[in-house]
């Protein structure tokens, strides 16, 4: 994952930008990963490191979802 993807992710994550992509799973994947934070502000790389299994396991995915988080 590439800087400023992975920074956008961050602020999705955090809830400072908003995104939605067209894959189900990915959507759930942020919304668990949205809440584990809540809970845990100090878990930001757990949760980076969950999506990028996510992301290793489904590489179109990662392709689609990453280029247009990095356009947000």
């Amino acid at each position: 994952m590439d800087t400023q993807a992975q920074e956008k992710l961050e602020k999705v994550l955090r809830g400072e930008l908003r995104y939605t992509s067209g894959n189900l799973a990915f959507n759930i994947l942020i919304t668990k990963m949205q809440k584990k934070l809540q809970a845990d502000p100090g878990g930001m790389d757990s949760c980076m490191n969950e999506i990028e299994l996510f992301l290793a396991k489904y590489p179109i995915v990662a392709k689609v979802d990453l280029a247009n988080i990095a356009a947000l």
